[in-house]
């Protein structure tokens, strides 16, 4: 792949972040930042859901081709995730005391939230 094509899907995956957040935030979640990463990787969104710190996952794409935006999760995507969150937690000392992980899939304009998947 070349740069245009590796451009071309970091823009789409920036746009499904955006699209992820505005979703969410309609349903009542509230951005604390987009784009985090330490070491470890990066978290898409972190948002609050009432009591709940909540870090979500965004998967997006435009046609299912080569698979759905939920193949995209794997359980090493997600052990990556967990990792990076509980260092968040642990260096920010945020003041909900709970958490989870959400993922947001995008395939087209159908948009599916799944609350808590690990």
């Amino acid at each position: 792949m070349n740069y245009y094509g590796k451009k071309e899907n970091y823009d789409k995956g920036k746009s499904g972040e955006v699209e992820a957040k505005i979703y969410l935030e309609n349903i009542g979640y509230s951005l604390i930042e987009a784009n985090y990463h330490n070491k470890i990787g990066e978290i898409d969104l972190i948002m609050t859901d009432g009591s709940w710190l909540v870090f979500v996952e965004v998967k997006y794409k435009t046609d299912d081709w080569r698979g759905k935006p939920e193949e995209m999760i794997n359980n090493h995507k997600l052990s990556q995730v967990k990792r990076v969150a509980e260092s968040y937690v642990f260096l920010t000392k945020p003041k909900q005391q709970k958490y989870r992980i959400d993922a947001v899939c995008i395939l087209g304009k159908s948009v599916k939230h799944y609350k808590n998947i690990y």
